[in-house]
Formats: C-alpha cells, structure tokens, sequence
C-alpha cells in the first residue's frame, strides 16, 4: 500500500470513528460512564409504545419538515401551512439527556401548559427554533419555563423545531398579534439559522406572503383545520419510516465521503454560509420590530452559541460565525440584544458542562436556566435604563 493509499484509508477510518462518535451510541456511552438511564428507545418506538398504554401520541412537527410537500410551488398559495405541532396531545420529541422530551401540547399545538394562553396579560412571548422549543430538557425546563419559574409572570413559546427567521416572523404574526405581550424574545441560534434555515424558508412562496404587511392565514381560529392536516400528514410519514431511516444513511455515507466530521474537527467547514448580508434577514427583522412596537411591546433579540464555540482552542468569538456583524445589524435596527455567549458562557468556569454529556447539541436543564436567568436581568437592566 502507497504512503497514499494509507493516508486516505487513514482518514476515513478516523471519520468512521468521528462519525459514530456523533451518534446517539455516544450518548448513551457517556450516560452509562456516569451511571445515568438512557432510553435506547427510536422516537417512533416511544409513540408505539405510548399508543400501546392507550395514550393518544404524536410526534412533533414542524415547518421545516412540512415545507417538502406544502407551500414549495406556487399552486400551494392559498394551502393551510401549519406553523405548530397537533393540539392537546401527548408529543413526542427528542432524547439528548438520556429521557425523551414528552410533553402535552397546548390549544396551539405548542410546547406551554395550556393555562398560559388564559391570562389577560401576558408578559413574555418567545419565538425562535429547537432552543426555544425546549429540546434535550424535560417540560418546564426550556427557557420559556425557567422564566415563568423567574419572574412567576405568564410566558409563551411559539418556538419550533428548525423554525428559520421566516418561519419564526410568521408564528409572531399569528399568535403574538391576538396576544400583544409586553416582551417579544426573538431567540436567535447562530448554529443555523442564516446558514440553512432562512435559504430554505425563501424557497417557500406561502412562507414568503408574510412579507406582505397584511397578509395573516389566521391560524389561531383555525386549529381543527390544522390538527386535521398535521394528523393526516403523520399518518402519511409513518408509512414512509423506511424509507426515511435509508435516507438518514445515505445522508451518513454521503457525509463520510465528505470527510464530514473531519472538516467540522479541523474547521473547514466553519463559518462558510452566514450570510448576515441577506436583504431579507433585515427586512424580517424590521417588520418584527414595528408589528411588537406597534402594539406597545419591546423586541429583543437574543443571540444563542453553539457547542462548536467551546469545542476547539482559540475561537476568535466575535468573528466566529459573524457574531460581531450579525450584533450590529440588529443594533442599528434600534433593537436591544442579549448576547448569551458574553452573558452566559464566557463567564462561565467551564461552559461544555451547559451541554448534556458535555456533547454537542443544546443545552441541558442548567444551560437554559442560565440564559433564562440572562435574558430576565438583560430584559430588567433594558427597562430601568429607559425609565431614566
């Protein structure tokens, strides 16, 4: 064998390593390390196994994934795009910390106990993707729920699984106009959502009406419309598994060849696609701001970093995936920011204890409570300077 040869077959073995490294295996090792219970269990085996105990389960679903069959072609114009998961069910999501996320969905299809959607003023109203969702946590333990426990102040959650700008513009639209809050969170991750979120959202001319000042699909008066697609669309989506599960791996050997995790340890694949100058990320970001202050209420924009951050020596912060340029953008809209990465883990002795099994995903119970905790004192510091 060619000195080559080795090197390639080399690389590729590292790779192989690297990738299973990434899987769930590595999660589930790390549990058994620290004595912790891991549900070995797939998503769709917790809800056949649900559904066998005569509890009505559902899987999450989320824009990014109905995109694929609504609102794509400009035929689907006038189609009903959900922007939540089904109403009043037992929802299944994700397992990071070694227990699924399962919670009750509200009377939007939400992740909140339902009683928020009651109070006469609501205080705080989050928008944003699986961070805002509550992903790798139990219910009550996303940032939502950890400033509700805060402030004791009636808080909502519109965020969704890989919901991009667009997608997350959309829900305030829908459900935070009916509710006018006082303090509209537009969570912000930095890992996805100008590198891959905000492209596919564009690609969606029923997403992209939004732009239209009055434009509104009424989705909060029409939530047995929307449980009506959205089971129709699971019932449609299990019969897929199959093939979805071949697909996942076409998608591993594609990123093997690629020397995927390789190019993310080394860096090669770090901060190529943020395309902070995208006209429509500020266009977004601007009609969020008017719709809020037209009401009465105050935007902020919360900045949200990844594992990646932590994971390697001498990230250069600022311009790590433009932070510095993305900031800036937001603060000449006039909108105030809360840069978690300088509140949260900058500060903190050793940030990668934020992430469960100290591995690359979202935050643990601990991660979140410290942005919440963030977010309250960066919301309350806001205030007072603005009464002065």
């Amino acid at each position: 064998m060619t000195v080559v040869s080795s090197l390639v077959v080399g690389l590729y073995m590292i790779e192989g390593g690297l990738t299973f490294m990434g899987s769930s295996q590595q999660r589930s090792n790390a549990a058994a390390e620290l004595g912790v219970e891991y549900d070995e269990r797939s998503k769709l085996e917790v809800i056949e196994d649900l559904i066998a105990e005569g509890v009505d389960a559902v899987p999450t679903v989320s824009p990014a994934v109905l995109t694929s069959v609504i609102g794509i072609n400009e035929e689907d114009i006038e189609d009903l795009f959900p922007l939540a998961g089904v109403s009043n069910k037992t929802t299944v999501y994700s397992n990071e910390s070694g227990k699924y996320l399962i919670y009750k969905s509200d009377r939007h299809g939400f992740n909140n106990p339902d009683d928020q959607w009651d109070a006469t003023n609501i205080d705080w109203f989050l928008t944003g993707d699986s961070f805002t969702h509550g992903a790798a946590v139990q219910p009550g333990q996303e940032i939502a729920g950890q400033i509700r426990s805060i402030t004791r102040s009636p808080s909502i959650s519109v965020g969704i699984s890989a919901n991009g700008p667009l997608d997350e513009y959309a829900a305030l639209v829908e459900y935070g106009e009916a509710l006018r809050p006082e303090k509209v969170l537009w969570v912000y991750f930095e890992g996805n959502d100008l590198k891959i979120d905000l492209q596919r959202n564009q690609k969606n001319p029923l997403l992209m009406q939004y732009m239209e000042d009055d434009f509104t699909q009424n989705l909060i008066n029409r939530q047995q419309e929307i449980d009506n697609r959205l089971e129709e669309y699971i019932l449609s989506e299990k019969a897929k598994a199959k093939a979805k599960a071949q697909a996942q791996a076409q998608l591993y050997k594609t990123r093997w060849i690629r020397l995927h995790a390789i190019r993310k340890v080394v860096g090669f694949d770090v901060d190529v696609d943020v395309d902070v100058d995208n006209p429509l990320f500020e266009k977004i970001l601007a009609k969020a701001k008017d719709r809020v202050e037209a009401w009465g209420g105050e935007l902020y924009f919360i900045y949200l970093p990844e594992y990646a951050r932590y994971n390697k020596a001498d990230i250069p912060h600022d311009w790590y995936n433009k932070k510095s340029e993305v900031i800036n953008l937001v603060k000449e809209l006039d909108i105030p920011v809360i840069d978690i990465h300088q509140e949260v883990f900058a500060n903190h002795p050793d940030p990668l204890a934020l992430f469960p099994f100290r591995l690359n995903g979202h935050y643990n119970a601990d991660g979140y409570a410290e942005i919440a905790k963030a977010i309250v004192d960066g919301v309350k510091g806001y205030e007072a300077k603005n009464k002065k």
